[in-house]
């Protein structure tokens, strides 16, 4: 081969490597907004019926994605932000910034006061408020925590038992068991730093409690016991939201990291004797612009992947490698390279006249 048909060949197929390299290089997973029809700020994310995603506005609108679009919902909220929804408004009570909404006929806690979350068990219904708690059960509301503001309800089933905590604003963790339900609640947080805001709440698939604060991640192995940090969670970061996947095939659990920073994940192993970081933290971007908040919630989506609230909603989707287009870009320079090459060594015989 001569050296000018080694000149013109070698930019194209360059160009031609570059060009398949591109759309063949490993990509990652990155948020994706999902835009509402309108745009709004989103609330609370929760679980609707057959695999749907419900999300709740600050405009006091409810819409469902059903993983090819929105649909707005008649929840009759009549405009009400809403602060907690744990499923089908039409089913279950949503908790609200002006009270307690149930389509059921269930009265509000007595002042209808502001209901941060909602919490439906066998036991009876629990509504956190930022004066305390109210259960209503034996068809009455009692009050078994007050002067507390509470946030963030969870129940926990530890070695055969029930456990319910109430996280709280400045005040830590209170638990109780659910046959003490209607009982004045205990404090929880031996442990934790003086003051903490305790924001969400995980329970892994051995029933250990997790806990996003203000000041990083802890865990409790049995309700009562001192919370530990979770290693490899940096302290001065805020939790607000958690969500634990089932285990994999290597029996790991994957827990999701909602904070002001965004999404990230830890790989947690969990044997009898505790629970240990399998793999160093991770942090997934948006694809494009930046998230509006920090991410508030998270969600499993049907079939594969998450969807999360961040000011507006993200979905984690598989993505090609960030910068793929500027492999193809050069490749298809290279090619432009090579055939200018070509005709400048090939040039068209002149014509006679």
């Amino acid at each position: 081969m001569t050296l000018r048909r080694i000149a013109v060949a070698a930019p194209i197929a360059i160009g031609l490597v570059l060009i398949a390299l591109g759309f063949l290089l490993p990509g990652g997973e990155r948020l994706i907004r999902e835009n509402l029809p309108l745009e709004t700020h989103v609330t609370v994310l929760a679980p609707g019926d057959d695999g749907t995603i419900l999300a709740a506005t600050q405009a006091g609108e409810i819409w469902r994605f059903d993983g090819a679009g929105w649909e707005q919902e008649d929840a009759g909220l009549e405009g009400r932000l809403v602060l907690a929804m744990r499923g089908e408004p039409s089913r279950r009570a949503v908790g609200t910034a002006t009270g307690l909404l149930s389509t059921t006929g269930l009265a509000p806690p007595p002042g209808n006061p502001r209901v941060s979350d909602v919490l439906e068990t066998e036991a009876g219904l629990l509504a956190a408020t930022p004066q305390g708690l109210w259960v209503h059960a034996d068809d009455t509301w009692h009050r078994p925590l007050s002067g507390v503001p509470l946030y963030r309800l969870a129940e926990q089933g530890r070695e055969g038992r029930v456990h319910l905590h109430a996280a709280t604003i400045g005040e830590g963790v209170y638990s109780a068991s659910i046959e003490t339900l209607l009982s004045p609640w205990a404090a929880n947080s031996r442990g934790l730093p003086d003051g903490v805001k305790a924001l969400c709440f995980a329970v892994t698939e051995g029933g250990m409690l997790l806990l996003g604060t203000d000041r990083g991640l802890y865990r409790q192995s049995v309700p009562g016991e001192t919370w530990e940090a979770l290693a490899q969670f940096p302290r001065e970061r805020r939790v607000l939201a958690l969500y634990l996947a089932p285990p994999e095939g290597r029996g790991l659990q994957r827990l999701w990291i909602g904070t002001d920073d965004g999404l990230s994940a830890l790989d947690l192993a969990e044997t009898r004797e505790g629970l240990s970081v399998a793999s160093p933290l991770r942090s997934f971007d948006a694809l494009w612009e930046a998230p509006e908040t920090g991410v508030s919630w998270i969600l499993p989506v049907a079939g594969d992947g998450l969807m999360v609230s961040a000011g507006a909603v993200y979905r984690l989707s598989a993505v090609r490698y960030p910068g793929w287009y500027r492999f193809v870009l050069a490749g298809i320079l290279l090619l432009l390279v090579g055939g200018w090459l070509w005709l400048g060594f090939n040039p068209e015989p002149a014509r006679d006249g």
